[in-house]
């Protein structure tokens, strides 16, 4: 033990970020080993029972241990009313005494992370209003994550966060498997105008700087875009527009165009975008500005037709990823089908621009890899090993740390099969890769399959060789 009470509170806070019962029960060995561990211990609180609410007041007007170290506070009402099926009359009175002070006790929390339900017996109007009053008097909250079922509750009131910058707001639902997915978008489903809406006469605009949306519908109207004039991230999943500002001519998948658009007209520059939304829109809204320093895109529109999906994919390399090639420092690219999105020709000379990305995920064609053909020179000099081209202008990126290769199906079919064989013509032209320098310092992910530069068992023969 004389070797644990001789660390620095450094590495016993670091000990205690697993938080396992073992740290828990170390804690009570002596006032030095809990001084260590109490910090990380404590940092996250989940209000769960009455006692505990208990507890907390109770410490008042002195902190109690868990108030002075909390930086994270998760609320979840349904477990707090469940754990208390059947409230008393007296129990519920309790609850509404005890709610507010305890929660405003805990003045350092930053982070609030919140599920709520569209059940009025587990996440009551009284006991919403008072989780939204007690946030309000946080000092330094100012990131928000709201889990809501699927109907968002009427009473969130996000305007009453003033210090409010990082906000994340999932619609998710149970399936017959236990697991939980985002909801789709279904017709007058709450919006994030609806929980930014005015409720007062109070002019206080939100400087929210990270919005994160999942399953929630978006409209950049005057009442949203007041409190995003500071954006510099935005990431959107199943988040569509409601119906009406999709034009005639679009599909469901285009609806969020005007985003976009509107992102666009009111220059706002954002820094970081991850978007399942892959459009004309978003296109030309990233070639309408520089600075983005990641860009993550996923196509998710199965029913796009191959043409239209390469025509956006060129139009991505040779117009938009031009603009951010001095400030990029990821770039991930998702594809659903084979096509202008992966990884050939067209887009190299783009790539190779591209000298600030640390990680970079890319999809390849199985037509563009060389089947047998071990001779760099000779593929290279066709066109032919697409994989070694890559690694060269990889090669020439200096502060690149990743580099990820996937494989994908080809248009109209979803083939398992297909996508195994292409993985391993991905790993069969790695790991034949030659020469190899120390500028081929970055790891290499193909799959669940990692590689790294490695010498054979002899210490000959530098090349790229799996690390499992």
């Amino acid at each position: 033990m004389t070797g644990l009470l001789s660390l620095p509170p450094e590495l016993l806070q670091e000990i205690g970020t697993k938080r396992t019962r073992a740290d828990r029960t170390l804690r009570l060995i002596c006032k030095q080993i809990n001084f260590g561990l109490e910090p990380r211990i404590l940092s996250t609180i989940a209000l769960l029972s009455i006692s505990q609410l208990e507890h907390l007041v109770a410490a008042e007007p002195k902190p109690s241990p868990t108030a002075k170290y909390a930086t994270q506070l998760n609320v979840y009402l349904y477990d707090l009313f469940n754990e208390n099926r059947g409230l008393t009359s007296e129990e519920e009175a309790k609850i509404k005494l005890l709610l507010v002070p305890a929660i405003g006790s805990l003045t350092g929390v930053r982070k609030v992370l919140g599920w709520l339900t569209s059940d009025s017996d587990t996440d009551p109007e009284w006991a919403v209003l008072q989780v939204f009053d007690a946030l309000a008097s946080l000092p330094f909250l100012n990131d928000l994550h709201l889990c809501c079922w699927p109907v968002s509750n009427p009473f969130l009131q996000l305007r009453r966060l003033p210090h409010l910058e990082n906000l994340t707001i999932t619609r998710e639902s149970w399936q017959d498997d236990d697991c939980i997915t985002v909801i789709p978008i279904y017709q007058n489903a709450p919006n994030l105008n609806d929980l930014l809406s005015e409720t007062s006469k109070s002019s206080v605009f939100l400087k929210i700087t990270h919005l994160t949306l999942k399953g929630l519908p978006v409209k950049l109207d005057a009442t949203v875009l007041s409190h995003l004039r500071s954006l510099i991230s935005l990431t959107t999943d199943v988040t569509f527009s409601p119906p009406d500002q999709v034009s005639d001519n679009q599909g469901a998948g285009f609806s969020s165009g005007d985003v976009w658009s509107v992102l666009w007209f009111e220059k706002i520059h954002l820094q970081e975008i991850i978007t399942d939304v892959v459009q004309s829109a978003l296109i030309e809204y990233l070639a309408s500005f520089s600075g983005l320093r990641r860009l993550i895109l996923t196509e998710t529109p199965y029913d796009m037709p191959p043409q239209v999906s390469d025509q956006l994919a060129l139009k991505f390399y040779e117009q938009a990823l031009q603009n951010h090639v001095h400030s990029l420092d990821a770039l991930e690219i998702n594809t659903n089908y084979e096509g202008k999105w992966s990884f050939a020709s067209h887009c190299s000379s783009i790539i190779i621009k591209c000298t600030r990305l640390t990680f970079l995920k890319l999809s390849i064609n199985s037509e563009d890899m060389a089947e047998e053909n071990n001779n760099k020179e000779d593929s290279s000099a066709s066109g032919g090993n697409v994989i070694w081209s890559l690694l060269d202008i990889c090669a020439a990126l200096p502060a690149l740390k990743t580099l990820k290769l996937f494989s994908t199906s080809t248009y109209g079919t979803v083939t398992a099969k297909h996508c195994a064989r292409t993985n391993a013509k991905i790993i069969k032209n790695v790991t034949s890769y030659k020469p190899t320098t120390p500028s081929h310092a970055f790891r290499i992910f193909i799959d669940r399959d990692e590689f790294e530069l490695q010498r054979d068992e002899l210490g000959m023969n530098l090349g790229y060789r799996c690390t499992l």
